[in-house]
């Protein structure tokens, strides 16, 4: 069997890491709160009963690192090394012809996007968006596939609004087909495994396949099988498959939406998607992800995290671990210091290395980079803030910036003073290594 949503929801269960939601949610009042219990559970949802669609729900498949390794095969400590062995190995996907994502194939009037569980995320978005949405096409010019996430707002049963634009390889695709006068067919894969969307989260060079990286990170090829409406492969085993184009010269108004700085994007005016086709599984799992969520960072981050650490082993540095977050902005490094100033050195080459990099934040290697809260205990513990920030001005961090607060960016030593172990040794329990409490506890 191949690796899918089924078969990792299912790892997910064995582990306690499902809730089920039975009663019928509404996807625009209920939905969106729940999804944050669930976040602060780091618990996946599987809504069974969502009103005014057929077709289950599922939410947060990956909120920890922990979740991401297990789809990975890996250990929680080895991701970041098991993602960049999968660059190294990338496996080209296969064409098949049994495709459980064509059981059901719906086409003209009776595909209808309303028939989907799609989710109000905010209060104040423009309405009800997918945003686990892995985005198919083809470069006209070169004929290489990207694969990449967009997202869509729902605007009639047949029409969507979807954001991209240059230079996002399928904005830079979109645009190149426009000026030849022509739709982008593409096709919107929803509810697929995590590594497939691992891999369309990461930001290849173009005319690289992301479903071949997807293929190395899951240890075998990804199946694709021919599109009913447009003339793509699509995911055999997704959940549901939407076909159609997105439509030359055309642009809507889009948004505002909740967006994963957790601010709200204006409303602007995107490019247009056109619904051909709908296909799915007999009872199919739609998915839904929220942006800036541990989940959506998780998904966004490991990439990152490679480019970073090659960055910081290039520097000389000896790395011990790193983790973005809480948003991609942000990124925590330990390493094991060997002279003054080499916090800082590290820092400027991780922003320097990854362009989004605003705020970093070096710790020795006894603090731990999973968590915020020790990090930020050595922030306060550890520094005097005449000496311990540089601030770069005039880097701008994050491209879409109209006020400002993106213009430059800060590198922290939150590192103690090289030689002064003793002085700065933390405190710990007599004994040696940790217990396990349920061992001790009492049952009820």
């Amino acid at each position: 069997m191949a690796a899918d949503l089924r078969t990792f929801l299912a790892q997910l269960d064995e582990r306690g890491l499902v809730e089920r939601v039975e009663r019928e949610v509404d996807p625009a009042t209920e939905v969106g709160r729940l999804m944050r219990e669930l976040d602060g559970a780091r618990r996946a949802g599987l809504f069974t009963r969502v009103r005014g669609s057929e077709m289950a729900l599922v939410y947060n498949l990956v909120p920890t690192r922990e979740t991401v390794a297990l789809a990975l095969g890996a250990e929680p400590a080895a991701v970041r090394d098991a993602f960049a062995e999968a660059l190294r190995g990338r496996l080209e996907p296969v064409r098949v012809d049994d495709a459980s994502v064509q059981e059901v194939v719906r086409l003209g009037d009776d595909a209808d996007l309303r028939s989907l569980p799609l989710v109000t995320h905010s209060e104040k978005d423009a309405g009800p968006y997918i945003t686990a949405g892995v985005v198919l096409a083809r470069d006209p010019a070169s004929g290489k596939r990207n694969v990449s996430f967009n997202r869509m707002m729902l605007a009639g049963p047949r029409e969507a609004g979807i954001r991209t634009m240059p230079p996002q390889q399928l904005g830079v695709i979109h645009e190149r087909a426009e000026q030849g006068g022509e739709d982008l067919p593409v096709a919107i894969a929803v509810g697929v495994h995590p590594a497939d969307s691992l891999a369309a989260a990461t930001s290849l060079p173009p005319g690289e396949d992301e479903l071949a990286l997807a293929g190395g990170l899951r240890g075998e090829p990804v199946r694709l099988v021919r599109g009913v409406s447009v003339d793509l492969d699509v995911p055999a085993d997704a959940e549901v498959v939407l076909e159609g184009r997105v439509r030359a010269g055309v642009r809507e108004p889009e948004g505002p939406f909740g967006d994963f700085l957790q601010f709200y994007v204006p409303e602007l005016r995107n490019h247009r998607f056109e619904l051909t086709a709908i296909t799915h599984r007999r009872d199919p799992i739609f998915q839904t992800m929220s942006a800036g969520s541990r989940e959506d960072v998780n998904l966004l981050g490991v990439s990152r995290e490679v480019v970073i650490a090659d960055a910081v082993r290039s520097s000389g540095a000896e790395l011990v671990d790193l983790r973005l977050g809480p948003t991609i902005l942000g990124a925590s490094i330990a390493i094991r210091q060997r002279y003054p100033g080499e916090a800082k050195n590290v820092g400027l080459a991780a922003i320097g290395a990854y362009s989004w990099l605003k705020v970093c934040v070096v710790v020795d290697e006894d603090v731990d980079v999973h968590d915020p809260d020790d990090v930020w205990w050595a922030v306060t513990a550890r520094t005097s803030p005449d000496r311990a920030i540089r601030v770069v001005e005039g880097a701008p961090a994050f491209p879409r910036d109209p006020h400002g607060v993106h213009a430059s960016r800060v590198v922290v030593d939150a590192t103690y003073p090289v030689g002064e172990d003793a002085a700065f040794e933390r405190k710990r329990p007599p004994g040696g290594d940790r217990l396990d409490l349920a061992e001790w506890v009492t049952p009820p």
